[in-house]
């Protein structure tokens, strides 16, 4: 009986502990966790009884089913037991796996000065949807799964910006070998960093665009490199020799090696949404797992960082440089000609 109240307690202990990390604001609030479940007697360890029990009447079961007639009942019995003594074993296991994963992302956006977004998942799509096309993706729906915010402050800049994980799904018609047909669903996932970004407006530098209709709309510039790469839609003529200098051309084909189906869309409200499939932006150093509890405390007190999201940010931080001076030569000449 000490068993299964022991497993119960360790359960809800670690039930407690997920919410306490969800409310975390800091690494000490994460410490303190630590310190909750290094704490409990025992060790991190279930006992597992309660697997063990139902694994033992599933044998039962099976050994009356092969001494008696007409028992079939008990085959019912003892697949059930089965099937319920893996859901339980696995699901005490996956408990354990699923705090330190979490313990490790919300360290990962302490660590980095991140906050997540407030709003509901549903605002925030109707509004990115409203300004950016990108978002417009999954014939049959999407959804955003993870928004976080913070501050990147470069040497000449900061900029305000929000990480989107956004899930959608599409549905196509496949035809089976009996000649019907049947729906079939693909899920997606994509990324992407939205900035303040007033310099540039109205264009988009698209190397994945959705909408089909863009052959007769594109832009091109004298690089035809560039052009291979990117579908440049929306402004004039010159507003496109002003944006593309040699520089930025530069930059933006470097993000098109590192990056998967990249785009790059400037609205009208002056923001940029940089979108992309690549997960590991987002990637941080697994710090192990609970089972090692000082030796993940210490990866935890030492902090997360995320190499991936800070060098492209520095990318975003040069682009900011190379717009915000090519904004203020062009203000300086229609003053120099106003006068």
């Amino acid at each position: 009986m000490l068993f299964f109240l022991r497993d119960q307690a360790l359960a809800r202990l670690l039930e407690d502990s997920q919410v306490r990390v969800s409310r975390a604001r800091s690494k000490a609030d994460l410490l303190e966790v630590l310190d909750r479940l290094e704490a409990f007697p025992g060790g991190l360890e279930f006992d597992h009884v309660q697997s063990i029990v139902l694994l033992v009447l599933a044998l039962a079961s099976f050994a009356a089913l092969l001494l008696m007639d007409d028992m079939g009942v008990l085959f019912w019995v003892g697949l059930a037991c089965c099937f319920f003594s893996y859901y339980v074993r696995k699901g005490l296991k996956g408990s354990l796996a699923g705090l330190a994963k979490s313990i490790a992302h919300k360290c990962a956006l302490i660590s980095n000065d991140l906050s997540e977004v407030d709003s509901s998942a549903d605002w925030r799509l109707t509004r990115l949807n409203n300004e950016f096309a990108d978002y417009q993706r999954g014939n049959e729906r999407r959804h955003i799964l993870e928004s976080v915010q913070g501050v990147y402050h470069g040497v000449r800049h900061s900029l305000v910006f929000e990480y989107h994980h956004q899930q959608y799904v599409n549905s196509r018609s496949e035809r089976g070998a009996g000649g019907s047909y049947r729906t079939v669903y693909d899920t997606f996932s994509r990324y992407s960093l939205v900035l303040d970004f007033p310099w540039v407006r109205g264009i988009s530098v698209l190397s994945n665009p959705q909408d089909r209709s863009w052959e007769n709309r594109r832009f091109k510039i004298a690089c035809e490199d560039f052009n291979q790469v990117f579908v440049l839609l929306g402004g004039d003529q010159a507003c496109w020799d002003s944006f593309a200098t040699p520089e930025t051309q530069l930059l933006l084909m470097g993000l098109a090696q590192r990056l998967d189906r990249v785009n790059l869309e400037f609205s009208g409200e002056g923001r940029l949404c940089l979108s992309f499939d690549n997960a590991e932006v987002m990637a941080y150093a697994d710090p192990g797992s609970l089972s090692d509890l000082p030796l993940f405390r210490e990866r935890i007190k030492a902090g997360v960082e995320l190499p991936g999201l800070y060098s492209l940010l520095e990318r975003m931080h040069r682009l900011t440089d190379l717009q915000a001076h090519g904004s203020e030569l062009s203000l300086a000449a229609a003053d120099g000609a106003g006068h």
